[in-house]
């Protein structure tokens, strides 16, 4: 029978679960700092070299070490705990981070710093990021599961919706030492909310008992997931798609953006407004798709959403009013929301249960294995052709990727007859 207590926790839902909501609000105030950082890093970049070759390269600093260990960093996790990971990570981009505004106050500040610290964050992302998928059923009922993945998600989008503006002020009134700063305290707010808690005592999600470790070593347990993406054909031309896709869109969005706002004297106020608006459109798309927004033949549908945004991404380039621009990133922001949920939706009814961590681990790998390409060429083909030319050429190679998997019978059926079936 179930005590009185329990029978309070299911009325309360989501919020009886205190560790889990303590948890979420002290990373919810990290990632709005994450944001923070992003805006002050970027522009920080711009003003000591004023240079977007440099920019590219910086933000490639940041997304190679985590393309690279993304793969292995879920079995990490398991070996060491996702409380222990998460506390050593937001603890030491605390120090780093400090120590970067330290560094930056009294005038010692250069580009090498800005590297150093680029790598460091990278290294970390590959490691908190499946952390943070795995603590969370440590923290609440498996009743409550899916309660709290959404939590999760609007309190990560929202940080994406508060943080660049938030940032662009700061770094436009109070320089970038005060933003990186209050990254700085946000972290040490995570790291006390999370010592706070006690993690563990949860079942696993399905209910049939407490999550395993990791057993097989780190190459087995990559290659099991390698091998499952290779049998299934929808999964296998998947992979290749989604990595182009991050090739194509990812240089424009993230060097592409901060060069826009200055090229048209728009600040890091301006900056910051662009790219909360395409932090209000994933949170918009992901809402819409939540609350039970279909799409039909989900593979062609999903084409045909990277088409549109493809044209969005285009027009974004040739924006002259930060009112445009703004418009423009939301809805960008909104199809590429529903790309994702749709995307990942797919991955999770192919992939055995079991082996789901490993396959979505894959999915990240290939969407980020060309990221740090991806920056490296912005800043180059900004200086060949400018900005506008980086944002037509983005939204070119989009198009053709569109076509690409429009053409293919595995992904315009979106799941084989199995898959549907048993749906």
């Amino acid at each position: 029978m179930a005590t009185d207590a329990q029978r309070r926790g299911r009325r309360a839902g989501i919020l009886g679960e205190g560790r889990f909501l303590i948890f979420s609000g002290g990373q919810g105030i990290s990632s709005l700092g994450d944001s923070i950082y992003f805006i002050a890093l970027a522009w920080t970049a711009l003003t000591l070299t004023h240079s977007p070759v440099y920019l590219g390269l910086l933000l490639t600093t940041t997304a190679l070490p985590r393309a690279v260990l993304i793969l292995g960093g879920g079995v990490l996790v398991d070996r060491w705990g996702a409380r222990r990971v998460i506390l050593g990570s937001d603890a030491s981009r605390a120090v780093i981070i400090l120590g970067l505004a330290a560094l930056l106050w009294l005038g010692h500040g250069s580009i090498a710093a800005l590297f150093v610290v680029a790598a460091v964050f990278g290294v970390f992302d590959a490691l908190f990021y499946p952390a943070t998928t795995t603590i969370i059923p440590s923290l609440v009922g498996p009743e409550h599961l899916s309660s709290a993945n959404g939590v999760w998600q609007v309190a990560v989008q929202g940080s994406m919706i508060l943080g660049p503006p938030v940032g662009g002020v700061l770094v436009g009134l109070a320089g970038p030492v005060v933003a990186f700063a209050a990254d700085g305290i946000s972290f040490l707010v995570a790291v006390s909310a999370l010592l706070l808690i006690r993690v563990g005592g949860r079942r696993s999600p399905d209910g049939s008992g407490p999550q395993t470790k990791a057993t097989g070593g780190l190459r087995h347990e990559v290659m099991s997931g390698l091998r499952v993406v290779g049998a299934d054909p929808f999964l296998r031309a998947l992979m290749p798609v989604a990595a182009v896709l991050n090739l194509a869109a990812l240089g424009p969005i993230n060097v592409g953006i901060p060069l826009l706002a200055r090229a048209h004297h728009w600040g890091a106020g301006g900056y910051g407004l662009l790219e909360g608006g395409f932090g209000a459109g994933i949170l918009f798309g992901g809402l819409a798709m939540g609350v039970g927004l279909k799409l039909p033949r989900l593979g062609l549908s999903v084409m045909v959403l990277v088409g549109a945004q493809a044209v969005l991404l285009g027009l974004l380039g040739l924006a002259g009013s930060l009112p445009l621009g703004i418009g423009l990133c939301a809805l960008m922001g909104a199809l590429l929301s529903a790309i994702n949920v749709s995307v990942i939706s797919l991955v999770q009814v192919l992939a055995p249960p079991d082996l789901l961590g490993r396959v979505s681990s894959v999915l990240m790998f290939a969407s980020m294995s060309l990221t740090p390409i991806s920056y490296a060429l912005a800043g180059g083909v900004v200086a060949a052709i400018g900005v506008p030319g980086l944002f037509l050429s983005g939204a070119g190679l989009e198009i053709a990727v569109a076509l690409v998997g429009s053409s293919s019978s595995a992904i315009r059926a979106g799941a084989p007859p199995v898959a549907e079936q048993s749906a």
